[in-house]
């Protein structure tokens, strides 16, 4: 997948109760957090400890993958 970006692909994946459960380590709002901790919030995706409730589909880790390897485009 091409121009993965954050506002419009990555952003809504974050639902309010992840944003929240998150918000002393990390804002999941902020691109600027996102990118800086990707790698962090990615091996806890896909190892399946984020989000709390239960793991990610396939489909949405992916398009966060495609993101961090596109150059995590705003």
């Amino acid at each position: 997948m091409s121009d993965v970006s954050f506002e419009s692909d990555i952003k809504p994946l974050f639902r309010y109760k992840d944003i929240n459960a998150m918000r002393n380590r990390f804002d999941l709002s902020s691109y600027d957090d996102v990118k800086a901790n990707a790698d962090l919030i990615f091996s806890r995706i896909d190892d399946g400890t984020m989000p709390c409730d239960s793991p990610w589909e396939e489909d949405k880790v992916n398009l966060f993958t495609s993101w961090i390897e596109g150059g995590c485009k705003p």
